[in-house]
């Protein structure tokens, strides 16, 4: 289904248009009701505008509740009386090829509703993702309750959003991915995310279970929304972008970077090679969000474990002042599932700490991963640092940027780093 809003504006356009009126046939009258375009303009309700979210990169493709809708939710229908038949039948054509191509992608999607019993899902399409949801109602900080429909939608431009920032931030085109599109499906109950799991992702759990995507699978995440650990619309929304960032560090895979027989890292996802680049930076993503980071994908005897509360900063700059930190050298060597509670908190600071050097040169690292090389070689090419200058440079970083003088962030910890000694970077 096009967008609502691509449709007003070839509806208003098809009015005025002169090559409307000479599609008109010799001897044809013209028709009043229409203006001669075949369509006869319809008023949209209201509550069909959500239809007509759009960013520079992305819109609507299609939507369940709106393809079930009167007439479509679309802002015109065939002219059933028109008086010119050949521009009736150019717009009985194309209302017929809309109406065939919505009814067979939603047939597709009400197999998800097939799947858990539900006969009350919503469903929403954009440029780059697919969101199925049952969660009933959402209320969000602001203290506006969105339903189902609403809710679907206001994911989806949130993930779009986020889709765009993140491509901006590491100068990441669509053509550098597998993968442009992911499925997500959100779910109210832990039954249906479970039967859900093994279905769409091929994996089953407890809690979120995601397939990374790649050539010959799509990209995948199956939740529900467990609300002793997502109580909040906030905590449930970090949760998606801690998600959603593993999913398009998985899918950035360019064969250019190639040669002919090369593969690169195989396979092409990060977790099981560059288990401190692949959490540190889901784990980044939350924390700007809103400060917290409350999503850990780690070994399954530790998935309740936390290390020493949820202030990161303050952990980590004790542990820095107190010269006890984890082995940075050998905390790079481990997959994402076998990183304790405590070194997630310190792969996000690593993140931290170069994002805030060069984010963009984060572009640089992921490709650098994917061609498989090392850790090494991704702080020299994309930042400049070697190992050793690297730690000793985060090191001093921390200890005046987590400070607990420092919470309003105004000194610069870069004035206050020492020289590094040459030879060393």
């Amino acid at each position: 289904m096009l967008s609502v809003r691509a449709l007003v504006s070839l509806c208003l356009a098809s009015l005025v248009s002169v090559a409307a009126l000479t599609a008109q046939q010799p001897g044809e009258a013209l028709c009043g009701a229409c203006s001669t375009t075949g369509k006869l303009p319809l008023e949209v309700d209201p509550r069909w505008n959500i239809e007509q979210q759009h960013g520079d990169t992305w819109k609507v493709l299609f939507c369940a509740d709106a393809i079930e809708a009167a007439d479509m939710a679309l802002p015109w229908k065939p002219c059933p009386r028109c008086k010119t038949p050949s521009v009736q039948a150019a717009a009985q054509a194309e209302w017929d090829k809309l109406s065939a191509a919505n009814a067979t992608w939603l047939a597709a999607r009400r197999k998800v509703d097939e799947q858990i019993a539900c006969d009350d899902m919503a469903h929403v399409e954009t440029t780059h993702f697919v969101i199925s949801w049952n969660i009933p109602s959402t209320k969000t900080a602001d203290k506006k309750t969105y339903k189902m429909h609403e809710a679907a939608h206001l994911y989806a431009q949130r993930m779009e959003d986020y889709y765009a920032k993140f491509q901006a931030a590491f100068g990441i085109t669509d053509a550098q991915n597998m993968r442009n599109k992911h499925y997500f499906y959100a779910v109210e109950k832990e039954q249906e995310a479970l039967t859900l799991g093994p279905i769409y992702a091929g994996l089953s759990g407890m809690g979120t279970v995601k397939r990374a995507g790649g050539a010959d699978k799509e990209s995948v995440v199956v939740m529900w929304r467990n609300k002793s650990e997502h109580p909040s619309d906030e905590d449930f929304h970090r949760h998606w972008l801690h998600s959603v960032t593993h999913q398009l560090t998985s899918v950035f895979y360019d064969v250019k970077w190639f040669k002919v027989g090369e593969k690169g890292l195989s396979p092409p996802w990060l977790n099981d090679k560059y288990g401190w680049l692949d959490e540190g930076l889901a784990h980044w993503y939350e924390m700007e969000f809103d400060g917290q980071a409350t999503t850990y994908c780690i070994r399954e005897h530790d998935a309740k474990a936390r290390w020493k509360g949820g202030d990161w900063k303050k952990n980590v700059w004790k542990a820095v002042m107190a010269e006890e930190t984890p082995s940075f050298p050998e905390v790079i060597t481990k997959p994402t599932q076998a990183l304790s509670a405590e070194e997630h908190q310190f792969a996000w600071s690593w993140i931290d700490f170069l994002m805030q050097k060069d984010t963009l040169a984060m572009g640089t690292a992921l490709r650098l991963a994917k061609m498989d090389r090392p850790t090494r070689d991704l702080l020299q090419e994309a930042w400049g640092l070697t190992t050793f200058g690297f730690e000793m440079e985060w090191a001093e970083w921390v200890k005046v940027e987590y400070a607990p003088s420092n919470k309003e962030g105004k000194i610069d910890p870069r004035a206050q780093l020492p020289q590094v000694p040459q030879g060393r970077r």
